[in-house]
């Protein structure tokens, strides 16, 4: 009888452990990150631009997202986009300001970790009214941009 004691007592605190287990998990969601962009798609040359994000999950606004990076490119020069950080500003809006110094079509990613999901929209701006000749279409892997963002400071994502 004493066998069947202790070994049935590792089976009770595995049990008690698992009940505890569900709440660990509050506030997961297995619902997905979506990421909206609300940048204006046209825009002059050297005015100042909000690149701008609405982050939700579900019905709910997240106003808790890990990090929200702009990257921004020319048509056919992605390797040298800028990254720029946005801030929270309210309602999951994240922004952040730019310039852009020159006509042309610009490409901007908005690198968004949320709730443990990465989420990479991307949108082209137009800036003045560049040339058609000098627009290079954008078939960079998406991926690509994650390169330039500082590893050993975003690994706590």
């Amino acid at each position: 009888m004493k066998k069947l004691a202790w070994l049935s007592l590792p089976m009770l605190l595995l049990a008690a452990c698992g009940s505890n287990d569900d709440s660990a998990g509050a506030g997961d969601s297995t619902e997905i990150v979506e990421v909206e962009i609300t940048t204006p798609q046209e825009v002059e040359v050297a005015e100042e631009v909000t690149l701008s994000v609405t982050v939700t999950q579900g019905s709910e606004t997240v106003e808790d997202a890990d990090e929200v990076v702009y990257e921004v490119w020319q048509s056919g020069d992605r390797d040298n986009s800028e990254m720029i950080e946005a801030e929270h500003t309210e309602d999951g809006i994240y922004e952040a300001e730019t310039v852009f110094e020159e006509e042309g079509l610009y490409y901007m990613q908005a690198h968004t970790t949320a709730r443990r999901l990465h989420v990479m929209p991307k949108q082209e701006i137009t800036v003045g009214d560049p040339d058609p000749a000098s627009i290079v279409p954008d078939d960079s892997d998406d991926s690509e941009g994650m390169d330039k963002m500082d590893m050993d400071e975003h690994s706590g994502h």
